[in-house]
């Protein structure tokens, strides 16, 4: 399983990938948040948290492919974290 991190305003997101069974979960501070199985080449992920008492809106875009495999990080529609 590989899995790949970002800190975001102080959270961590976690993102674990398995090529084989194309299971994919995204963690916010440990919890589990969002869990698919997919083969494609991007798989969107997406929840809501609260932080500071506002409801805050997290896109996660999992990429995988031939070269490897990255992410793409939205807080609130705006790019916060990426790795290609």
């Amino acid at each position: 399983m590989i899995t790949k991190s970002a800190t975001v305003q102080g959270h961590l997101i976690t993102i674990r990938i398995s090529l084989w069974s194309g299971r994919e979960q995204v963690r916010y501070d440990d919890r589990v948040m969002s869990e698919k199985t997919s083969f494609l080449f991007v798989t969107p992920h997406s929840f809501t948290v609260e932080e500071d008492g506002e409801a805050i809106v997290y896109e996660v875009n999992v990429l995988s492919g031939l070269f490897g495999v990255g992410y793409l990080v939205r807080r609130n529609g705006i790019i916060v974290a990426h790795q290609p």
